[in-house]
């Protein structure tokens, strides 16, 4: 029996020092967004958020060449508004709040089959309430077994072995930069194919289609974003997040700004309830008080070589779009600048 309890508390202390190991490495992981501003000490005007969208097109050192700001693309993969709101939710409990943050959205942001919430990437902030809540909410069979010593890491150790390893090669050459110093990725310039007018896979895609995993492991298979006559669905759940973004902005002073980037023209013309997507989402903004920006600018969407898929501009669509973009932030700062000015100082009129 004392072997037993013996050999069980060794189990436990490897357990519990692993999960501690885990936790510090991908911490000290710099390619890892969240690791990277939760070291502190950021202090950016304007930050870019959402999905692969601004991730692959927002050059945020670009804009900030052109209209002399401080800006970061804090947007990662295939994220949902809930992932959105807390990677917001944790910089800011460690960094200046930014004056303005421009999150993308797109009717395919509401709809369940697209984007994710992806629990493993807030495996080392569990304990914080509000991390807690939200993973609870989205991921409960993971919440329940994340109680267990290393469980969080372990669950979903395809992912996080990897962070942490190179957490490790990070911490070895203390290491402080990322690779992509302003969290933009240059999406190369892949063909957009033909026929049909849609996305090509890339091998060993992952999505949810109707909240079932499924995995493209042929290159070549069409991946239907937008079949003809697609239909977005609604989601309450995605609805909530979104607002919640607008509150964790409004106490922390931010404005925050909804916009999609120019999309082609022609992948969206069987989309029957598109405009009632983007109606209903300028009303959540308008609710706040923001606006909800949708840059449809001919030039831009109608030529398929400004494009890698239908929502993603290639490199070449990215550099006009980036210079209109550039003067709509630059209008906004300038009229943010001086309410907070007038609000410092209220006897000046």
């Amino acid at each position: 029996m004392r072997k037993i309890i013996l050999v069980i508390l060794l189990i436990a202390t490897a357990l519990f020092g692993l999960d501690y190991t885990y936790s510090f490495l991908i911490q000290e992981n710099q390619n890892i967004k969240i690791s990277h501003v939760m070291k502190g000490g950021k202090n950016y005007d304007v930050l870019f958020h959402g999905p692969c969208e601004p991730l692959f097109t927002i050059d945020a050192s670009h804009i900030d060449s052109l209209i002399g700001t401080q800006s970061y693309n804090f947007a990662l993969r295939h994220t949902d508004f809930a992932d959105n709101y807390l990677h917001l939710y944790l910089y800011l409990k460690k960094n200046k709040a930014p004056k303005q943050v421009y999150l993308y959205v797109t009717p395919e942001s509401f709809d369940r089959r697209f984007n994710a919430f992806h629990t493993y990437r807030f495996a080392p902030y569990l304990g914080d309430s509000v991390v807690d809540s939200v993973v609870h909410e989205l991921d409960p069979t993971y919440y329940a077994k994340s109680r267990f010593p290393f469980m969080r890491f372990a669950f979903y150790n395809s992912y996080k072995t990897f962070d942490a390893l190179q957490g490790l090669k990070h911490y070895l050459k203390g290491k402080k930069n990322a690779y992509f110093k302003d969290g933009y990725i240059a999406h190369p310039d892949n063909i957009y194919h033909t026929q049909p007018d849609g996305y090509i896979a890339p091998k060993h895609l992952i999505y949810a289609a109707n909240m079932d995993v499924t995995v493209l492991n042929d290159s070549a298979i069409y991946y239907e974003l937008y079949a003809a006559r697609q239909r977005f669905n609604w989601d309450k759940s995605r609805e909530k997040y979104l607002k919640k973004m607008f509150e964790l902005c409004r106490t922390h002073n931010i404005e925050l700004i909804l916009y999609e980037s120019p999309v082609y023209a022609p992948s969206v013309i069987d989309q029957p309830n598109r405009e009632q997507f983007i109606d209903r989402t300028k009303e959540i903004a308008k609710t706040y008080g923001s606006e909800y920006l949708t840059f449809d600018i001919p030039s831009i969407s109608q030529h398929k070589s400004n494009f890698v898929c239908p929502l993603i501009l290639s490199v070449k669509g990215t550099t006009p779009f980036l210079s209109i973009f550039a003067q709509s932030i630059q209008k906004r700062l300038a009229i943010t600048n001086n309410s907070m000015e007038r609000s410092f100082h209220p006897l000046d009129q």
